[in-house]
């Protein structure tokens, strides 16, 4: 898997973890899921670090986190 793929992920879940969302990986897929209206399977695979999004789905992702893209993308 990319490592770019595999940092989003430790970024995604450390915004995770400022939610206070469960620890679980499962419970955290459909929290995501719902919070970005993306399939559980995608959001699954964004928080194991086995894809990146795409540059809409990486803003919004953004946007509802309240962090920079490029932060989470590991541009920085």
């Amino acid at each position: 898997m990319p490592q770019s793929a595999k940092n989003f992920a430790q970024r995604l879940n450390h915004c995770l973890d400022e939610t206070d969302a469960p620890v679980g990986a499962r419970e955290r897929a459909v929290i995501l899921s719902k919070m970005i209206d993306i399939p559980k399977q995608q959001a699954w695979s964004l928080l194991e670090g086995q894809v990146m999004p795409d540059d809409a789905l990486l803003q919004k992702i953004a946007n509802e986190f309240e962090v920079d893209r490029k932060w989470l993308s590991g541009e920085k």
